[in-house]
């Protein structure tokens, strides 16, 4: 980001005033290319050339500038005293067109005069809260270019640059300082796109910043979206995808998005100010039972890791108590597993409300914090830090409020806490990363190698016509107020299309037919070829139909079948389940992000298999140290993971992957004696003339000779799924009926437990198991029960057996709703 202008003339005594604080980094970091020798001058601004001329013109002024929070707080006072009801939009408002008078020289005599009602109502308002600034010996930002006007002394001419139009204050302050322009070079060489839709706008721009970003790693690139703060959600959604940031920290994402939300929009500001909210009702013993639940569940509060599991079970018994409001006393029954939260609540009972100041609020505001320990046990990232470090700046405007205001409660402290908090804008310091999304307004005078400007709409230009909201259309335009006329705004939109345009060498320019459903028309300021926008066609693939006798089909002929347990496990289930393999319809995975649940289990499973490749035997693994052992386990959980991009949700993956082995291969120690023959091995098996592939995740065997056959499980298992009538889980039952084995067990991976369930002819060939009565047989008879129905199930499916009589899950999750005709 830089600069298109000649910077050189420039030395180190000047001033150069430019139109944003952006354009202050750009040119600084254009005068450090173009003068890498020379000190940098002195480039403000324009608000920061104000407060210039303030700190050094008026340091030991009677005078006491206040901030934006203040004179919003002293206008919502003028306004409450002309009985007009507290709303933040009607004070937006206001404010609004103070800047407006100011900006364009519109004095409140002229409103006062106008003889229209609503003019001549706003400027008493704004007289009152004028007058209310003198009496106090205040002065605001809209009082110092007055200030400026009226001294005498002489100043410094500046240079300026940037400026799309000078408002009349900014040409009469400049015009007394003998001002000198800094000019910018402009080129206008443009590309034009169109799409079908605005998601596949942001995709074509993010595909394409991702490869001007690996070509010139070190170029700036910038997109532009007039949208921003509309569009911010989908831009980041789709980024992320594109740019695999999807759990990266905000700071170290590959682009920025140059947009600050208010405090209060954050999930940790929200959680402490809602943990206020709630301390004043639990003195006043009457809570709030959702607030409650919200506190009691936020990561930041002092014992959350600790008491999780607890505290979740809480909410549920708080819900049952179907109270809007309750009493702390209703609540302690419940309390006994959250000792930590107890102690809390105890404690905050016993303190008293009281009026107070504002000043005296806040710091009962932070001890509160304290004593809840916000935020003290959990270790905040960056972007939190920051944002913690931000709301406790903005928080000590209390006690500038304080000046004003008398003793009041505590919900009227919290209201202005909630107010600081909803005016002042944060956004997370970025990385020094290359690609920028910015705003229009924040793109104007600046410089990039590579620039796409999205949402080029009849929208975006020209701009709506849009009269200021007191003062008179007459007025607003005589004074040259933005987009109060359509000459006003057809001039401002082309002066928009301009510096757009000279972004960069070469800059994108594109809209999209639709946005969220809503057709869009390009904007009649750029000339877009309309047969450039292509539909996405989707392709259809019509498979051929055949007629089939409704309970039975042809014989099925052929031997050799593909994904033959699955096969057996639908014909056991459901006949017409496991006829309609023959039709050999695809499945398709549904949209995810990140691992989904097969990607995870697949994981585990290639981690194991080359885990105990390595260590074959309980004996060498009981000869590794931890540090082996750990290395061991860390290069295994990389080469099962390596095929998948980098990624936060892969970053994730890995701890919860290295926590679940660690936990399994302590029990796997604690096992009797066994060696590994053979991890994920794929065997061929032939049931009652069906032959098949099937894959073994692990075989064992004991110091008595036994062979003990497993199959790993990530989710809830249970030896009945192999013993009722229909065998659930046939993988290891096939295996057993088809070699020389003396046992077959789940390995059940859960990140709570690991567990053995399963059967074998020697009861010490497996674990311990649940003592609970099962309905399997002894070892022999058991697999002799297997191989009758697995024979019967495979007979079935070769006589063409289809009819729709579905057990109890059959149903389930099942994929064939369009060609079967059960009643769900």
């Amino acid at each position: 980001m830089h600069l298109k202008a000649d910077l050189t003339h420039l030395v180190a005594a000047d001033i150069v005033v430019v139109a944003n604080n952006r354009q202050v980094l750009a040119f600084k970091h254009t005068f450090c290319k173009q003068q890498p020798h020379t000190q940098l001058p002195t480039v403000l601004s324009w608000q920061q050339y104000l407060k210039h001329y303030w700190q050094s013109q008026h340091i030991h002024s009677k005078l006491r500038l206040i901030d934006a929070i203040e004179q919003r707080y002293l206008i919502e006072s003028s306004l409450q005293l002309f009985k007009q009801t507290q709303q933040t939009q009607l004070t937006n408002e206001v404010i609004k067109n103070y800047d407006y008078c100011t900006n364009h020289l519109i004095k409140l005599d002229t409103l006062s005069q106008s003889k229209v009602q609503i003019c001549e109502v706003f400027a008493d308002w704004i007289k009152h809260y004028q007058d209310t600034k003198h009496s106090l010996n205040l002065v605001d930002a809209n009082d110092l270019p007055g200030l400026l006007l009226q001294d005498e002394n002489t100043f410094q001419a500046p240079y300026i640059y940037g400026f799309k139009t000078l408002t009349p204050l900014q040409q009469l302050i400049f015009n007394k300082l003998n001002y000198q322009t800094i000019e910018a070079q402009y080129t206008h060489k443009t590309e034009k796109k169109c799409f079908d839709n605005s998601v596949n706008e942001i995709k074509a721009a993010a595909l394409w910043a991702k490869r001007q970003q690996a070509k010139n790693p070190d170029q700036s690139i910038a997109i532009v979206c007039p949208q921003l703060g509309e569009m911010q959600h989908l831009l980041n959604s789709i980024f992320d995808q594109t740019f695999d940031d999807l759990l990266t920290e905000t700071g170290q994402k590959a682009y920025n998005i140059s947009l600050g939300l208010p405090l209060s929009r954050y999930t940790l500001v929200q959680d402490l100010l809602n943990l206020l909210e709630l301390h004043e009702q639990i003195k006043a013993d009457r809570i709030q039972s959702s607030l409650f639940i919200q506190v009691i569940t936020s990561v930041y509060l002092q014992g959350y890791q600790i008491e999780r599991s607890a505290r979740h079970l809480l909410v549920n018994q708080v819900l049952a108590l179907s109270q809007e409001y309750c009493q702390l006393n209703h609540l302690e029954a419940f309390l006994n597993q959250c000792p930590i939260l107890l102690e809390i609540l105890h404690k905050s009972r016993s303190s008293t409300a009281r009026p107070q100041l504002l000043n005296e609020y806040l710091l009962d505001f932070n001890t509160t914090l304290n004593h809840w320990g916000f935020a003290t046990d959990r270790a905040l990232s960056s972007s939190e830090y920051q944002l913690f470090n931000k709301y406790l700046a903005s928080s000590l405007k209390l006690n500038q409020l304080a000046h004003h205001q008398k003793k009041c409660t505590a919900a009227s402290a919290l209201q202005q806490l909630k107010t600081i908090n909803n005016q002042t804008i944060f956004q997370a310091q970025s990385s020094q990363t290359p690609i920028q999304i910015i705003g229009s307004l924040e793109a104007e005078g600046l410089r990039f190698d590579h620039a796409w400007v999205m949402g080029m709409t009849h929208d975006f230009l020209p701009a709506k016509l849009n009269s200021p909201r007191f003062i008179s259309a007459d007025i607003a335009i005589r004074h040259a107020v933005t987009h109060s006329s359509y000459e006003l705004i057809q001039t401002d939109a082309q002066n928009t299309l301009n510096n757009l345009c000279s972004l960069s060498d070469c800059v994108i320019l594109s809209y999209a037919q639709l946005h969220l459903a809503l057709e869009q028309l390009p904007s009649p300021l750029v000339c877009f070829d309309q047969k450039s926008i292509t539909a996405a066609d989707t392709p259809i693939n019509v498979h051929k139909t055949e007629s089939l006798v409704d309970d039975s089909g042809t014989p099925f002929t052929q031997g050799d079948v593909q994904s033959g347990v699955i096969l057996l496990k639908n014909q056991m289930a459901c006949a017409f389940k496991g006829f309609a393999h023959r039709l050999n319809l695809k499945h398709y995975d549904e949209p995810h992000i990140g691992l989904d649940r097969r990607e995870q289990g697949n994981a585990i499973h290639n981690a194991l298999q080359y885990i105990y490749q390595t260590v074959n035997s309980k004996e060498a693994l009981l000869e590794l140290t931890f540090d082996e052992l750990d290395t061991l386990i860390d290069q295994k959980i990389y080469a099962a993971l390596k095929r998948h991009p980098s990624s936060g949700y892969k970053r994730i993956e890995k701890i919860r992957l290295k926590q679940l082995l660690q936990k399994f291969i302590e029990t796997d120690k604690a096992r009797e004696n066994f060696r590994v023959l053979a991890t994920e091995q794929s065997i061929r098996v032939n049931i009652a003339g069906l032959s098949f592939n099937t894959r073994l995740d692990r075989l064992d065997q004991m110091d008595n000779g036994d062979q003990i056959v497993f199959d790993y499980k990530t989710g809830d298992t249970s030896t009945a799924k192999w013993c009722s009538a229909d065998i659930v889980e046939p993988q290891l039952p096939i295996y057993s009926v088809t070699n020389n084995t003396q046992g077959a067990a789940f390995i059940e991976l859960n990140s709570n437990a690991v567990s053995f369930k399963g059967l074998s002819k020697d009861p010490d060939s497996l674990p311990t198991q649940s003592t609970r009565k099962s309905s399997c047989q002894a070892w022999d008879q058991q697999v002799a029960m297997w191989a009758q129905r697995l024979n019967q199930a495979s007979l079935d499916f070769q006589s063409g057996q289809a009819q729709v009589l579905p057990n109890k899950k059959a149903c389930d999750y099942c994929e064939l709703d369009l060609l079967c005709r059960v009643q769900k």
